[in-house]
């Protein structure tokens, strides 16, 4: 079938391919409509008894202290292990996420190499209201905050003496994510496209279709037409 062919088929089957590229624009639409997210990327550190993460000698990169951690963040994910993802740095909605909940020990490595320089763990939270984040990343921080205290009551009885976990202010903020307008103009343009394919190809198959079917029709009643002259004949 030549390029000629396809649009001759698609220029007699037009109303297949308007069809197509309503239902395209509806999903276009729905997807605008439903596009953006509101995410938090919060860091807990943990540091050893009486100091603060701002000392230089706060024990944040304490190796039992990053193995304290590792163990609150387990917990808290009932002991299933953390996603990880080929950069540090990517944010857990890149990966399509559009609700959930990701918490691990921060990882300077990568899906291959693991590497925990410090005891840090984030919270990241990806969610389509900044209600919904926002009482997760609350409920979380008392979880973890309850769970460090659990873990240390009843072998450091003394409150001064334990380990302690603090939440950096600034990682509790949280964004809206939203694409951006070159963003929108190559998403209209893609499904435009899908759209266009989509629509000439049904367009020619069922005009393919139709094709056999009336010649299926007009061989049938050429069959017939011998027989009635026999009849006639007799």
């Amino acid at each position: 079938m030549t390029v000629l062919d396809i649009l001759k088929a698609a220029l007699r089957r037009w109303y297949v391919l308007l069809l197509v590229l309503v239902l395209t624009g509806f999903l276009t639409a729905t997807f605008f409509r439903d596009s953006g997210a509101f995410a938090t990327r919060t860091a807990v550190t943990f540091t050893l008894p009486a100091r603060t993460t701002l000392m230089a000698n706060s024990g944040s990169d304490d190796s039992s202290v990053i193995a304290f951690a590792g163990a609150i963040a387990a917990e808290i994910n009932l002991g299933k292990p953390a996603l990880t993802y080929s950069t540090v740095d990517a944010p857990y909605y890149g990966a399509g996420v559009r609700q959930g909940i990701l918490v691990s020990l921060r990882n300077e490595g990568n899906q291959w190499v693991a590497s925990y320089p410090s005891a840090t763990i984030e919270i990241q939270i990806v969610g389509r209201s900044r209600e919904w984040v926002q009482t997760q990343q609350q409920e979380l921080l008392t979880k973890i905050a309850d769970v460090t205290d659990a873990q240390q009551r009843t072998v450091v009885p003394a409150v001064a003496d334990r380990i302690t976990a603090t939440v950096e202010p600034t990682s509790t903020q949280i964004d809206e994510i939203t694409p951006t307008r070159t963003t929108e103009y190559l998403a209209v343009a893609a499904m435009a496209l899908a759209g266009v394919i989509v629509g000439t190809w049904s367009a020619v198959g069922v005009d393919q279709l139709v094709l056999r079917l009336s010649t299926s029709r007009r061989n049938r009643a050429l069959r017939r037409v011998p027989t009635a002259m026999g009849r006639i004949a007799r």
